[in-house]
């Protein structure tokens, strides 16, 4: 075969790798071929690779292709300090990221329903007048929309536990809410009962807000623990490419099949 005709195939081939992940036929240094996969599925960017086996939840992943369960050629790459201290960088600014979004999240919330009871408000100035006159302007708002957040909160866990709990509520618990309610009613009027009922909901939803949220940081340094961690080993432990080698590897497969068949 002549160079001009060795060139074109090798032309050709480049142009037929394209990477099974991102769909791109860019970067052709970076595209490996990692397993037994032919076709379509055969080639992959190098960093897709690396990016997936650190997103795959399971694990099964970074050792194994999805497709024909090849088990990778791993070769291993020391890491050192630097790489170390740029993994524990990232780690702290994704999670110091995400707890920021949820912090955005809760006060857009707050300051929306506080515009909203402000212009609900805007007539009788009631929620005003329940505050001290130290305390005016929009924060009487922030603070009354903080508690309605609480309120609504530790009303909707109170019934998710109620219905997990499956147990409807016996009928002298019914009989002393409802006397109390309605000595509440008789006293101190409707208004003041919507108002307690607010407070124990708010204090029932700042309780149990304070466990969510902590069950949630954990949740969030643990996934971002998880990923960070498995990217850096992705990159510790580098796929060989198999290009030009699968005959080998499927040769060094069959060895295996027929050994298992033959202890056993």
């Amino acid at each position: 075969m002549s160079l001009e005709n060795e060139f074109a195939l090798e032309t050709e081939n480049n142009q037929l790798k394209q990477c099974r992940i991102c769909w791109d036929d860019d970067k052709p240094s970076d595209i490996i071929s990692p397993c037994l996969c032919s076709g379509g599925s055969a080639y992959v960017h190098r960093k897709c690779l690396n990016d997936w086996r650190s997103e795959n939840i399971g694990g099964e992943s970074f050792k194994f292709c999805d497709v024909c369960k090849f088990e990778f050629v791993i070769e291993t790459v020391l890491s050192d300090s630097k790489t170390e201290r740029q993994r524990l960088l990232k780690y702290h600014l994704f999670a110091i990221r995400d707890s920021t979004v949820i912090i955005l999240m809760v006060q857009t919330v707050i300051i929306g329903l506080a515009f909203l009871l402000k212009m609900i408000d805007k007539t009788n100035e009631t929620l005003k007048k329940l505050f001290p006159h130290s305390i005016n302007g929009f924060t009487v708002y922030y603070l009354s929309a903080f508690l309605l957040l609480l309120a609504l909160s530790g009303v909707i866990i109170f019934i998710i536990l109620l219905c997990a709990s499956g147990n409807s509520p016996s009928s002298h618990s019914h009989v002393s809410r409802s006397s109390s309610l309605s000595r509440c009613m008789n006293t101190n009027g409707f208004v003041t009962g919507i108002i307690i009922n607010v407070i124990i909901c708010a204090f029932i939803g700042f309780f149990f807000g304070i466990i969510i949220s902590v069950i949630m940081i954990r949740k969030i340094m643990k996934h971002h623990t998880s990923k960070l961690w498995l990217r850096q080993e992705a990159e510790k432990y580098v796929i060989k490419d198999s290009q030009g080698q699968k005959k080998d590897l499927e040769d060094k497969i069959l060895i295996q099949i027929k050994d298992i068949i033959v202890r056993h």
